[in-house]
């Protein structure tokens, strides 16, 4: 079965790199929902910027960004090729998934504050999972913010340079984020007309959040 894989090297050996026990976590990650259970349970980092799929382990946090990273390894870990989707927003943060696709259809695992924009089954055509996150991303106010995303950026091309194991701030991948092809815009004259949410959705999409991690106006 066709699962976007990539086809080298072994699941054995792109497990070496990692420590005893960070195997032994990432062997019990058996599927993507597994995966999202796991950053479900990790606390929520409110510092933004990217932190490495390693101290994602060592803090046993994180928040969007490093999740998705942190997801992407550990997707690599199963055959996905390792890949993620920076969402652009207007008064809001950026929010970054993970992604995987599976005979030519895309799913996603995310870290969010928000329970409405964290993971997707592989049931939707790319454009189609960005777009799911459309009505259920907005912020603390209620005004729906999402704007654009990109196309999928493959994390394989920074192999050779630790994006998995670095202590660093990993400013390669904001660069790839920011110089990617936006796959989807909302234009401009159709931003005016968009509703907010209602009290009620806001409240359900909040559930749970840490507030030191939520956009402020």
């Amino acid at each position: 079965m066709d699962r976007g894989r990539d086809p080298s090297p072994s699941p054995r050996l792109r497990m070496t790199e990692w420590t005893a026990e960070e195997t032994r976590t990432l062997a019990g990650l058996r599927s993507p929902a597994r995966i999202q259970e796991f950053l479900d349970r990790l606390g929520y980092d409110p510092r933004g910027g990217a932190v490495s799929p390693r101290a994602v382990l060592h803090n046993k946090k994180a928040q969007c960004y490093s999740g998705a990273l942190f997801a992407a390894a550990a997707l690599r870990e199963l055959g996905y090729a390792p890949r993620i989707m920076w969402i652009d927003a207007v008064e809001d943060d950026g929010h970054c998934l993970a992604l995987y696709e599976e005979n030519g259809l895309w799913g996603s695992v995310a870290k969010s504050n928000f329970t409405t924009i964290r993971s997707r089954e592989p049931v939707y055509s790319y454009e189609a999972l960005g777009l799911s996150y459309f009505d259920g991303y907005y912020n603390v106010t209620s005004k729906r913010t999402m704007r654009a995303f990109t196309v999928p950026i493959d994390l394989e091309q920074f192999e050779k340079r630790g994006w998995r194991f670095s202590k660093g701030k990993l400013l390669y991948v904001d660069r790839a984020i920011d110089t990617a092809e936006r796959a989807w815009k909302l234009p401009r004259r159709t931003a005016k007309r968009i509703s907010d949410v209602s009290e009620d959705v806001r409240k359900a999409g909040l559930l749970g959040a840490n507030p030191e991690g939520l956009w402020k106006p």
